[in-house]
């Protein structure tokens, strides 16, 4: 049964009206700050300008740059690593624990019921000098002293793939759910290998759920600022933390902004290519 133009608009009305007044008009805003139409400078008042693109001159130089790709660097290594990990874990629950598989998937989504602050500072407590793996691997005469496991570009990545791993998992297992078993179990018939068989039937079938978990996971992770600033210590800077930094420490809200509109710009456009990409591999 077709809806009609009228029930279709009601039905978008709540969530266009969501993303107009919470990411569209925001985003127009910075946009104006950035350019310095709102919350002009001192000296663009002095000079006379009611725009300007001194704050886009101020954020190409070679520090934002290197943030930047070592920003985007750290995402993909988060998108990899959570990949890496939530694959199995997805298949087994889907496939292999369909007995407990309601409560497996209860404890996957038990870490988002608690905020990232929380989760960051639970990882400073796993992880710090007196934390609970200094003290196993002291206990078991592994080492003589504590490891320095903050601070550091590693904490930095441990902490981003905890966070976001359920992320990873929860698509990739909705669509293996729907895996049909006669099919693995043809390819087993037809003589292909457990190997053979996972990547001729089992990886393209589940495709869909790879591309969902590698934009849900990149693109939150490729501005992430709490885990950075909690887990990398002053010297670990990134995207969110510099944008940060900009707003409350510099008061420089206009090359804040402007940072924010270049990393959105940036990220949008690598999804656009991400989803055409995914569309013609689909189609395939």
């Amino acid at each position: 049964m077709r809806l009609s133009r009228r029930a279709l608009i009601i039905l978008l009305l709540p969530a266009t009206l969501f993303y107009t007044v919470f990411f569209i008009i925001p985003f127009f805003i910075s946009f104006g700050v950035s350019l310095g139409i709102f919350l002009p400078s001192d000296v663009q008042i002095s000079r006379g300008e009611l725009i300007t693109l001194r704050y886009y001159e101020q954020v190409f130089d070679q520090i934002f740059l290197r943030v930047f790709l070592r920003s985007l660097a750290l995402a993909s290594a988060t998108t990899a690593l959570c990949l890496l990990i939530a694959y199995p874990m997805a298949y087994y629950i889907a496939v292999k624990a369909v007995r407990y598989r309601n409560f497996l998937l209860l404890l996957v989504i038990m870490p988002l019921w608690v905020t990232f602050l929380l989760r960051a500072y639970a990882l400073l407590t796993l992880l710090g000098p007196e934390g609970f793996v200094n003290g196993v691997l002291l206990s078991l005469g592994l080492i003589q002293q504590p490891l320095f496991l903050i601070y550091n570009e590693t904490s930095v990545l441990i902490g981003m793939v905890y966070s976001y791993l359920p992320l990873a998992i929860l698509p990739l297992y909705s669509t293996l759910v729907r895996l049909d078993k006669t099919v693995i179990e043809a390819s087993r018939v037809l003589g292909a290998g457990p190997l053979k068989t996972f990547f001729k039937v089992t990886l393209p079938i589940s495709r869909p759920g790879v591309f969902a978990a590698v934009l849900l996971t990149f693109i939150p992770a490729a501005g992430e600022f709490i885990v950075p600033s909690f887990l990398g210590g002053p010297n670990e800077v990134y995207v969110g933390t510099l944008i940060y930094n900009a707003f409350l420490a510099a008061r420089n809200w206009n090359w804040g902004a402007a940072m924010s509109i270049v990393y959105i710009s940036v990220v949008l456009l690598g999804v656009v290519l991400y989803l055409r990409l995914v569309g013609e591999e689909l189609r395939v």
